[in-house]
C-alpha cells in the first residue's frame, strides 16, 4: 500500500501523496495541506503555470506596471503557448497585467518577491484542501505569502467589470480590509476546459503562530464546523456558530476597525454582491510585541504615510528643542517617554494619551488615545492655493466613484500610488480616509494588534451577485431552514447583518 508521510510545516502537516488514491482520500476528508509533487494530479498543469509566469514577467514588457493606467490596460490580454515539464502544450492568458502590476506596487509587494514566489521550481506549490463548499481549488506558493485560487468564468468576468471601482476604493481607503488581488490568469489544453486563477495575498501570512481561523458570514444556518479534537493540529476553518461566544478584543483599535469595515461593507453593497466573508485568524501576542519601540514607530510612520525618512535619523532623550544642525523643514518624532527622533520629512509624531502627526505638506493626523501598536487615524490634505488644484480637491468621493463607473470613454484611470511614494500623500488630490499606523511587516494591511491577540483580518469572496440562481436558493433555504439566517439574501440585507454580527463581538 502507498505510504503517506507527515512532514512538519507552518501550515500544519504537509501530506506527501504517494498515489492518486491517497490524494482522493484527502480530498474526501476536505482537510490538509498537500504538497504538489510529481504524483499530484495537478502537477503537470502547475508546472506549466510556473513556466508561463516566468515568461510573462520576463519576456512581455507590455505587462509591466505604468504610471498612467488606461482603459486599454484593463482590457489587455497577453496570450501564448507554453509547455509543461512533461511536454504537454498549454495555452496561457494573463489579464489586465499592467493594472495588477500597479496594484502590487501600491500594496508594497516587490515585483521580484512576487515573481520569485510564483516561479521557483525548486519550491513546489502547496494545495490547501479546505472545508469550503465552493468547490474552488486553493494553492499556496511554497512560502505561503500568495494564494492561487481557481474561480468560475462568470466571477472573473464580473471582477474585471468592477476592477476600476475596486481600485478606486483603495484610492480612497488605502488601508481597506478587502483582500488584495494581484493577478488574473487562465490556462487550458486542447482537451480541457479553461481554468481561471486569481492570485491574491494570503491574509494569514505569516502562518507559523496562527492558532485559530474563522470564516464569518454573519448568518447561522449550516454555519458550524466540528473543531479539532484535543492534540490534533489539522487546519480547520471554523464558522459563525463556532464564533458566537467569541470576542475580537481590539481596545483602542475598535473604532478604526469598525469605521473601515463599515466603509468596505458600503462598497460591497454598492456593487450589489453578497455571500462574502470576514476571514479572521488570531494568536496571542508576545510580551515584546506589546511594546512600541521608537525605531519601530519611525518605520511605521514611513510605511503608513509614504515619506522617506532621513537615513541619518538622530535619536536622543532631550526634548527641549530642535537638534543643532537640522533645518527648519525637518521633523520631530516625540514619544511619551520624551524620546525625540529627527527626520528630514517634515513629519512630527507624538505618542502617549493622544498622537498628532504634522507634515510639511499640510497633512494632519490625530490618533486615538492609547499606547497600542495600531492607532486610528484621520488624514486631511491641505488644500493648495491654485484655483485648478483647489477645484479638483473639492470634489466628493461619491463624485469620484460615479466618474470612475459611468463612462468607458474615459481613458485615463486614477490609481493608488505606492505607500512608499510621497507623491501619493502630496499630489493625489484626494482626502485620504481612515488611515492607521501600520505594523512593520510584509502583511501589514491585514494585521491588527489588539490588547492580547494579533488578528489577521480580510474580507474575501465578494463576486456573488444576487441574481436568479441566488433568488431561487433563497426560497429553497427559507423552506429548508425555516428561517432567513442563511447566506442567500439580498445585498442590502446581507451587508447590514454581516456588519452587525461582527460589530456586536468587537470590544
Amino acid at each position: 500500500m502507498a505510504r503517506v508521510e507527515d512532514v512538519p510545516h507552518p501550515m500544519g502537516p504537509v501530506i506527501q501523496v504517494r498515489s492518486r488514491w491517497h490524494y482522493l482520500r484527502q480530498r474526501l476528508k476536505k482537510r490538509g495541506v498537500v504538497e504538489v509533487d510529481s504524483s499530484h494530479p495537478s502537477s503537470d498543469m502547475l508546472s506549466a503555470m510556473q513556466a508561463a509566469f516566468n515568461k510573462v514577467f520576463n519576456e512581455h514588457p507590455e505587462g509591466h506596471g505604468k504610471e498612467e493606467i488606461r482603459m486599454e490596460d484593463v482590457e489587455q490580454i497577453i496570450k501564448f503557448d507554453v509547455q509543461s515539464k512533461n511536454g504537454k502544450t498549454y495555452t496561457f492568458c494573463s489579464y489586465a497585467s499592467p493594472v495588477f502590476a500597479r496594484m502590487r506596487r501600491a500594496v508594497d509587494v516587490p515585483e521580484e518577491d512576487f515573481v520569485a514566489s510564483l516561479v521557483s521550481s525548486q519550491s513546489p506549490y502547496l494545495e490547501f484542501i479546505s472545508n469550503s463548499r465552493s468547490g474552488q481549488d486553493f494553492y499556496f506558493t511554497n512560502n505561503q505569502r500568495f494564494i492561487l485560487k481557481t474561480d468560475h468564468q462568470h466571477c472573473i468576468q464580473f471582477f474585471l467589470g468592477i476592477l476600476r471601482t475596486y481600485l478606486t476604493h483603495f484610492l480612497v481607503y488605502p488601508h481597506s480590509l478587502l483582500v488584495k488581488f494581484l493577478g488574473i490568469y487562465s490556462i487550458k489544453t486542447t482537451a480541457t476546459r479553461k481554468k481561471y486563477f486569481l492570485v491574491m495575498q494570503s491574509i494569514f501570512y505569516p502562518t507559523i503562530r496562527l492558532e485559530e481561523r474563522f470564516d464569518i458570514k454573519g448568518c447561522l444556518a449550516n454555519r458550524y464546523q466540528d473543531p479539532n479534537p484535543p492534540g490534533k493540529k489539522t487546519i480547520i476553518v471554523l464558522k459563525d456558530q463556532n464564533f458566537q461566544e467569541e470576542k475580537i478584543e481590539l481596545g483602542a483599535q475598535k473604532k478604526w476597525f469598525l469605521t473601515q469595515l463599515r466603509a468596505d461593507v458600503d462598497f460591497l453593497k454598492g456593487i450589489e454582491v453578497q455571500d462574502y466573508s470576514l476571514l479572521l485568524g488570531r494568536h496571542p501576542l508576545h510580551t515584546g510585541e506589546k511594546r512600541l519601540s521608537v525605531g519601530n514607530l519611525v518605520m511605521r510612520v514611513q510605511k503608513s504615510f509614504g515619506h522617506k525618512l532621513d537615513p541619518d535619523t538622530d535619536v536622543d532623550n532631550d526634548h527641549q528643542g530642535e537638534t543643532p544642525g537640522k533645518t527648519p523643514s525637518e521633523s520631530r518624532v516625540q514619544t511619551s517617554t520624551g524620546t525625540r527622533v529627527q527626520t528630514g520629512t517634515g513629519t512630527r509624531v507624538q505618542t502617549g494619551t493622544g498622537t498628532r502627526v504634522q507634515t510639511s505638506t499640510g497633512t494632519r493626523v490625530q490618533t486615538a488615545e492609547g499606547n497600542h501598536n495600531d492607532m486610528e487615524m484621520e488624514v486631511v490634505l491641505k488644500t493648495p492655493t491654485s484655483k485648478s488644484a483647489s477645484s479638483t480637491k473639492s470634489k466628493t468621493v461619491r463624485g469620484l466613484e460615479e466618474r470612475m463607473i459611468r463612462s468607458r470613454s474615459q481613458r485615463k484611470i486614477s490609481f493608488l500610488h505606492s505607500l512608499s511614494d510621497s507623491e501619493y500623500l502630496d499630489n493625489s488630490g484626494y482626502k485620504l480616509k481612515n488611515r492607521r499606523l501600520l505594523l512593520n511587516n510584509e502583511n501589514c494591511l491585514h494585521i491588527i494588534d489588539g490588547e492580547q491577540y494579533r488578528y489577521y483580518v480580510g474580507v474575501i469572496d465578494f463576486f456573488t451577485v444576487f441574481g436568479c440562481r441566488q433568488q431561487v436558493a433563497k426560497i429553497l433555504k427559507d423552506i429548508k431552514n425555516c428561517c432567513g439566517s442563511h447566506s442567500s439574501v439580498p445585498p442590502e440585507v446581507y451587508g447590514e447583518r454581516f456588519f452587525e454580527f461582527i460589530k456586536e463581538r468587537v470590544v
